[in-house]
């Protein structure tokens, strides 16, 4: 059981915009608890090739931006060493071409790789679909 597209847009109203993309990405709610259980990284909606994620992740960047804030607060700890734990880099250091990256994604820049755009569109639709979790 998970909670409606409503329910979630009311509780997080802030974020309203960033549910419905991230909804329109997956191409509709179907896939929410699968993502809930496995994560992002198997491959869901337009979420897959860097071409769908990199847009998505500078067209939502101040949501996404707002909403790791909102996390690392939460968890007493800076927004950089936060991402530094995520996905990719558990088992392979994030390099200092990618804390570039990182910083320049968080000023409103362009990333030279990839790789950060598409972490913070994973971040992002993870985030989400959390929220469709009943309590």
């Amino acid at each position: 059981m998970k909670k409606t597209v409503k329910a979630v847009t009311e509780e997080r109203s802030e974020y309203t915009r960033l549910i419905k993309a991230v909804i329109r990405q997956l191409g509709g709610v179907e896939s929410i608890e699968d993502i809930n259980r496995h994560g992002i990284a198997g491959g869901y909606g337009k979420f897959c090739y860097y071409s769908d994620t990199v847009p998505f992740a500078y067209r939502h960047r101040k949501n996404i931006i707002s909403l790791l804030e909102e996390m690392a607060d939460s968890l007493g700890e800076d927004v950089v060493q936060m991402v530094s734990g995520f996905g990719v880099f558990r088992n392979n250091p994030m390099d200092k071409e990618d804390r570039t990256d990182l910083y320049k994604y968080l000023g409103g820049g362009k990333c030279v790789n990839p790789c950060i755009p598409n972490l913070m569109s994973w971040f992002a639709a993870e985030e989400v679909c959390r929220w469709f979790e009943v309590d």
